[in-house]
């Protein structure tokens, strides 16, 4: 009465279930992956922290120009405030560019700082609203460029 039916024996057995070590590992590998991960968005974070707050002060100054609070000597004088403090420097040379790569981007460089500095030195130099523009996205590049 113990007989299996002919039909019965060539069925194979289920397969074992993944033992619980293969499962644990599996839990380990993702928990790290996990925590690598949110570390290097954390790294990523905190080192673009300075660029987006000057990159925001120098949209900040262009929006105040342009209202009227502030005048073209000044706007000069707070963009290389903010360069300087971006680069950690206490001057902003002309021969020291901002990850430049060639020849062109060291030109760009020297003629933005002289811009800057005709801004800064020269009294009665105005700007209009178009130049104001050119210079703070200048200054916004550069700022980007920065590390």
């Amino acid at each position: 009465m113990n007989e299996l039916p002919a039909e019965l024996v060539d069925i194979v057995e289920p397969a074992q279930m993944a033992t619980q070590g293969s499962q644990n590992a599996l839990v380990l590998v993702a928990a790290i992956v996990l925590v690598i991960s949110v570390l290097a968005v954390l790294r990523w974070w905190l080192q673009n922290k300075d660029r987006r707050r000057t990159l925001r002060r120098l949209r900040h100054l262009r929006h105040e120009f342009s209202a009227g609070r502030v005048t073209s000597r000044v706007l000069a004088y707070a963009i290389a405030a903010e360069l300087r403090t971006r680069l950690q420097t206490t001057r902003l040379h002309p021969a020291h560019p901002i990850g430049a790569r060639d020849d062109t981007q060291r030109d760009a460089w020297r003629d933005f700082i002289a811009r800057l500095d005709t801004l800064r030195y020269q009294p009665g130099m105005k700007l209009d609203s178009a130049h104001v523009d050119v210079m703070v996205r200048a200054a916004i590049y550069w700022a980007r460029r920065s590390r």
